[in-house]
């Protein structure tokens, strides 16, 4: 079989490839926020946050603050960069940094948060998120979880593993199942999540951080997309599937820093280069599906590839 060669074009918005798998679940979406670039966004004006990853072309992943009743109470969304003892790794895929979370304000009356989450071609979801709170005083003690599977019209809590969670002042981890079937293989499943416990004043946030959507596929051909990649580079690499050598070669000219990820997110190779051509040997990693993450450290530009080890 002669070589083929795979042409990987990125850019500003995306990058087309294969998808992560791992051997328990699929990642369907991940914010990490760490390129979130809208600034604070007020009421009435808040706009969705879309996913960094989704593994479903066109479904339009997005998180959005947002009231369901008439009354808008004068708030707002922003970023923020925890500290490292915040913990803000918690949860986090592909190899991201510490980085940005995001933090819905008070006075949240009225204002819930709702994650959009198609899961066309997948089953047994499951929703995780890393969450902290500004202060035990001011911010959001405790979160409720309902769902819809119209797209918003109707609400329930029947089918998750849990309708609550409190939240601390340091980044927790927080799990949530569907084990209602009409979650799989939906376009429209929404999560939400309402939040009290505390002053409704001014003063006092939520922060979320790492969101992931995972679920098992169930058959179906998805195209991963890849969004908010600050900078990007062209690049090439053959053959894939691969056996014991990974060919790349770059518009990066300058140094460069190599990473090797597997399916759950962890690092498992990194090496350094100078040239615009590499050689990487494969043939000890076990059979999967892996990302490579090259760096310039000068430009700061990146790319991540996605490939296959038979």
């Amino acid at each position: 079989m002669s070589k083929n060669v795979f042409a990987l074009l990125l850019t500003v918005c995306f990058l087309v490839g294969f998808g992560e798998r791992s051997n328990a679940q699929t990642l369907i979406h991940y914010w990490h926020f760490n390129n979130y670039n809208q600034g604070a966004m007020y009421t009435p004006t808040i706009n969705g946050i879309v996913a960094d990853y989704t593994d479903l072309a066109g479904s339009n992943p997005n998180i959005l603050y947002k009231s369901n009743t008439g009354t808008l109470p004068v708030t707002y969304i922003d970023s923020l960069q925890p500290v490292a003892s915040d913990m803000d790794v918690l949860n986090a895929r592909m190899g991201e940094p510490s980085g940005a979370a995001i933090r819905v304000r008070n006075p949240s009356d009225s204002m819930k948060l709702y994650f959009y989450i198609p899961t066309t071609h997948f089953k047994n979801v499951v929703l995780k998120y890393a969450t902290e709170l500004s202060s035990l005083t001011h911010g959001m003690l405790s979160q409720q979880f309902d769902y819809s599977t119209d797209g918003g019209t109707n609400w329930k809590t029947s089918g998750l593993s849990q309708t609550s969670a409190a939240a601390d002042t340091i980044f927790k981890l927080v799990t949530v199942s569907f084990s209602d079937t009409t979650a799989n293989n939906n376009a429209n499943l929404v999560f939400r999540i309402t939040f009290s416990g505390n002053d409704t004043g001014t003063q006092g946030n939520n922060r979320f951080d790492n969101v992931t959507v995972e679920g098992d596929s169930i058959g179906g051909v998805s195209t991963t997309v890849v969004t908010n990649l600050q900078q990007v580079a062209t690049c090439t690499f053959f053959p894939n599937p691969v056996t014991n050598k990974l060919e790349i070669t770059t518009t990066m000219e300058g140094d460069k820093s190599i990473e090797i990820l597997n399916g759950v997110g962890q690092c498992v190779y990194t090496a350094n280069s100078t040239g615009t051509s590499m050689s990487i040997n494969t043939s000890w990693l076990t059979a999967g599906n892996y990302f490579v993450r090259i760096r310039e450290n000068g430009s700061g530009q990146a790319v991540r590839l996605m490939f296959i080890k038979k």
